[in-house]
């Protein structure tokens, strides 16, 4: 059996001035069972999964793509099902070529017409299941949609794909500097007693929203995240000055030394007497 590795999803991307080559498109429509033939085509493959739930392993890596998420199956590439599908099974695919062909992109130079993840859910707009409807609907109209409009509505796919990903990646941006703002704010008033309604309303976000995407990024929460740094400071303090335990939990932010120490305990393992007992400096006359 061929071993499944866990790798992070790669993006593609293609430089040209020309439009993709369109070569054939359909719609896959299956009551159960459905596990799709091991490939290797000389085209790449688009598919965009529209009901069920289709198991396919691409680069050895293994995807359960539900409705509403694509795949980009790389021309060269062996692509195979896994697992049968669960009851029913619809899915749009289209095969395509490009003369300048498609390579992992690692950094995003702005060169690329074509730019896109090997998998991503779309948005809810549906602009993306439209274009793709409209294509096989070109293509099944032969003798009034030429080839090269039938390349033009493949490359537009394609951009709109593109624009998503630009999209989707710029979101994750801002919410990634709204997550740093957080800590930083946090690191520069940890010493004072503060709530999460504070931090929120100091950076310009709603509690809850500020708290579900901080818990998202980082995967703990504010308080937890604020009591480690204050507990950092607190060992600091007990072990290099001569402090009580009180003075230690109202430097670092805490106005219960009861609550202090229960957060100590769960974070450290010891009390803090225990700690500043085993690791505070000793003055030796």
């Amino acid at each position: 059996m061929q071993e499944t590795v866990i790798e992070q999803i790669r993006v593609f991307g293609c430089k040209t001035k020309e439009p993709l080559k369109f070569s054939v498109c359909g719609q896959l429509i299956s009551p159960s069972g459905f596990v799709h033939h091991r490939r290797c085509f000389d085209e790449n493959v688009l598919i965009m999964v529209t009901e069920g739930t289709l198991y396919i392993t691409a680069n050895n890596v293994e995807h359960a793509l539900v409705p509403g998420q694509y795949i980009f199956l790389k021309a060269g590439e062996e692509h195979f099902g896994h697992r049968p599908s669960d009851g029913k099974l619809s899915y749009l695919w289209a095969h395509f070529r490009s003369d300048c062909g498609f390579e992992t992109v690692s950094e995003d130079n702005g060169e690329y017409t074509y730019l896109l993840p090997e998998t991503l859910t779309l948005s809810d707009s549906g602009r993306t299941a439209q274009l793709f409807h409209q294509l096989m609907d070109m293509s099944l109209e032969e003798k009034l949609y030429t080839q090269n409009m039938s390349d033009y509505a493949m490359s537009l796919l394609l951009m709109e794909i593109s624009q998503e990903y630009f999209r989707n990646r710029d979101n994750s941006d801002k919410l990634h500097l709204t997550v740093v703002s957080a800590r930083e704010w946090i690191k520069n008033h940890y010493y004072q007693p503060f709530d999460v309604w504070s931090l929120a309303d100091a950076i310009g976000y709603s509690a809850d929203y500020l708290s579900s995407l901080f818990k998202q990024c980082m995967g703990i929460s504010i308080v937890r995240y604020t009591n480690r740094l204050r507990i950092k400071t607190a060992k600091t303090l007990l072990s290099n000055y001569d402090i009580t335990i009180k003075e230690a939990a109202f430097s670092c932010g805490f106005l219960d030394e009861k609550y202090f120490m229960r957060v100590f305990k769960e974070l450290e393992g010891i009390t803090p007497s225990q700690y500043k007992n085993s690791f505070g400096r000793k003055n030796i006359n």
